[in-house]
């Protein structure tokens, strides 16, 4: 007998607290945006990079063409992560604890105005709106359209917080409203990957061996809610970690990637990749469409705990094992990223050592490696991050100890720049006009 699915959602009391929070903010996702010209405007400008404060509600904003601090935002908390919103305008600050998410206006930003594109650089702001939901903790990007940030819910209180997903855009964030969204009726820690009217989120079967996700759900977009379609056949025991690129979505498993193929508006397929360790994180890139490096440990405490890559290869549907130059047994990884090509990745280890890899069709290939990066590294968080920019040929290391920003220029692979910071970095992130 066909079994009733208990994690399908709430749909009568999505739509009633849906359209209550559209009707509160407004009920729109169009941005009152300023008076348009028929003027061409380009900004040569670098963009901003975010910093929040460690142990301090302080979000700096510095401009990286006059390499100044622009404005000092106060965030209602500390310990804020931070995110871009799908054009670059916005920095997303989630506090998962307290159960919010914050929002800044950069001030760099380019309009389409039909007949051409223009830039404006104006003074960052803190937004005034706020989006409440408990524990906001995912949050996945479909780079240049939308965000979906997922609410973890809490199931240690009582009544338990469900899980939930709100959809936000460039535009909606402007108009101080969620495009989008829809309520789970359990707590999870999970994801949800926008791809244009579909999202793919998660569920956990009852005999699941921990508190995470086993399945993936496929959701269709009725206007500003969803409709669970169904669930995806793969099982994905621990599941955890995601990413979206091109027409491929992987997802880290307990023994290895699941691949789901978006074969058409509305359909998908998918399959298991086998690993030997199990994944936790999923990483990509806009411009290395069907790409991904999943990253994994190898072994546990008290013995030696080793940071492991894999390129995954959608079309090929292939893992392949990524050997670094210089990576031994123990090693682990604090920071990585991609340039703004996407055709190099950057691994910042524990010893505060940069290797850097370059992409060849589906393999990946070391090009360099560069000894103490990072003179001394902090014995505990928060750890060196790392942002890449998306206008210049720069990546950006935070480095707590020295409380420096390092500049580093991705075409002759050297630092340019150690700038010193009045404070100890916590998390950084760029945003800006993307070239």
């Amino acid at each position: 007998m066909k079994q009733k699915n208990k994690y399908q959602p709430v749909k009568t009391l999505l739509a009633l607290s849906l359209a209550s929070l559209l009707a509160a903010c407004g009920g729109s996702d169009t941005a009152t945006t300023e008076k348009k010209d028929d003027t061409t405007v380009t900004i040569d400008t670098a963009g901003r990079l975010a910093i929040a404060e460690k142990d301090s509600k302080n979000l700096i904003l510095r401009d990286l063409d006059s390499h100044v601090t622009e404005a000092t935002h106060q965030l209602d908390n500390a310990g804020a992560g931070l995110y871009a919103s799908p054009n670059g305008r916005y920095v997303v600050a989630t506090q998962r604890a307290q159960d919010l998410v914050q929002f800044v206006d950069g001030g760099i930003w380019q309009e389409d105005h039909v007949n051409h594109l223009h830039d404006y650089k104006q003074g960052s702001k803190l937004m005034t709106w706020k989006l409440a939901g408990s524990r906001p903790t995912h949050y996945d990007v479909q780079v240049g359209k939308q965000a979906a940030i997922f609410f973890d819910g809490d199931s240690a209180v009582t009544p338990i917080k469900n899980s939930s997903v709100r959809l936000i855009t460039d535009a909606s964030i402007a108009s101080g409203a969620v495009a989008a969204g829809f309520d789970l009726n359990f707590s999870i820690h999970g994801f949800a990957e926008p791809i244009d009217n579909k999202i793919l989120s998660v569920s956990r079967a009852a005999d699941a061996s921990d508190t995470l996700p086993t399945h993936v759900q496929l959701y269709q977009r009725n206007g500003n809610t969803y409709t669970l379609d169904r669930q995806l056949a793969t099982r994905c025991n621990g599941m955890h970690g995601s990413f979206t690129a091109g027409k491929f979505t992987a997802v880290g498993c307990m023994d290895g990637v699941m691949l789901i193929e978006h074969t058409g508006p509305n359909t998908v397929s998918d399959k298991k990749i086998l690993t030997p360790i199990r994944i936790g994180t999923l990483m990509g890139h806009v411009k290395a469409p069907e790409q991904f490096i999943a990253i994994g440990s190898e072994g546990a405490a008290p013995a030696p705990v080793t940071t492991r890559f894999y390129a995954i290869a959608g079309t090929n549907a292939s893992a392949t094992a990524i050997t670094v130059t210089g990576w031994e047994n123990g090693t682990v990884q604090r920071a990585s990223g991609f340039d703004r090509s996407g055709n190099r990745f950057y691994i910042l280890d524990n010893k505060g050592n940069l290797s850097i890899l370059q992409r060849q069709g589906t393999t990946w290939s070391n090009v360099s490696r560069i000894v103490g990066l990072i003179p001394s590294m902090p014995t505990a968080a928060p750890w060196p991050a790392i942002s890449a920019n998306g206008a210049k040929d720069e990546i950006y290391f935070t480095d707590p100890v020295a409380r420096q920003l390092v500049h580093f220029n991705t075409a002759t692979a050297s630092v340019s720049a150690r700038r010193d910071l009045s404070f100890v970095p916590a998390t950084a992130l760029w945003v800006g006009i993307s070239r």
